[in-house]
């Protein structure tokens, strides 16, 4: 099928079918009330090993700012996979933690 396709073609191909491939992940977890304004701060998340070892700390007590109602959301989404090529050879991952208040 692809045989008659020069090697730029066959390589964005591949890299079409391995980004269709790729998944989002996204977790919420609600604290109190859950998010009750429209305040949010979001933070990159660092890890090192392949998810072993946390390279900096993000707190989502910080983030929210001493608030009792807040949503935490956790997500590995589009500007994680862009990232990936650049901190893979360091056996790096990120993730952004959003929190909503």
């Amino acid at each position: 099928m692809l045989k008659h396709l020069s090697t730029p073609a066959r390589l964005c191909a591949l890299t079409c079918l391995l980004l269709l491939a790729t998944g989002c992940v996204h977790h919420r977890h609600s604290i109190g009330l859950g998010a009750t304004g429209t305040g949010e701060q979001s933070a990159r998340q660092y890890y090192i090993l392949f998810g072993f070892f946390g390279t900096n700390d993000v707190s989502a007590q910080r983030l929210a700012d001493g608030l009792t109602s807040y949503t935490i959301e956790t997500s590995y989404g589009f500007m994680d996979i862009l990232l990936q090529p650049l901190l893979l050879p360091l056996t790096m991952t990120s993730r952004t933690v959003t929190v909503r208040t």
